[in-house]
Parts: C-alpha cells; sequence; structure tokens
C-alpha cells in the first residue's frame, strides 16, 4: 500500500500557503490556497472578538518575542 500524506506549508520567501500532497515522499500535488486560508482567518478573527464591517484590527510582532504575534482591536 503506498504512503501518501498531506501537508500544510508555507513558503516565507514567496508568502504562499499550500495544500500538498506527497505520495512514498514525492510530491504530487501543490494547490496555493493563500487567500482562502487568509479569509477564513480574518473571518475567525472577526467573529472572535465581535467586530464589524469597519472596525480595525491592528497586528504588530515585538523583536524580543520571536515567535509572539500580538493582536490589538480598536473599536
Amino acid at each position: 500500500m503506498p504512503k501518501t500524506s498531506q501537508t500544510l506549508e508555507y513558503n516565507k520567501e514567496t508568502g504562499q500557503i499550500t495544500s500538498c500532497e506527497y505520495d512514498e515522499g514525492f510530491l504530487v500535488s501543490s494547490n496555493d490556497i493563500t487567500t482562502a486560508v487568509m479569509t477564513l482567518a480574518l473571518e475567525k478573527l472577526y467573529d472572535d472578538y465581535g467586530l464589524d464591517i469597519g472596525d480595525e484590527v491592528v497586528i504588530t510582532k515585538k523583536k524580543s518575542l520571536d515567535k509572539v504575534t500580538k493582536f490589538q482591536v480598536k473599536k
């Protein structure tokens, strides 16, 4: 039975998020899903914070916190 796997990958150089399928370690297909992922993430963010159309979300990343992103919600 072939060993297949699916992954979500982010390429920092291109800024693309891709859905990839591998068979026996070889890439079979790769689909750019950047727009879909970003749209869903923003919809969820707005829903989670109870924001309306026109509300602003400011995202900042502090250098001292390598992997932590801070979300600031302005109403």
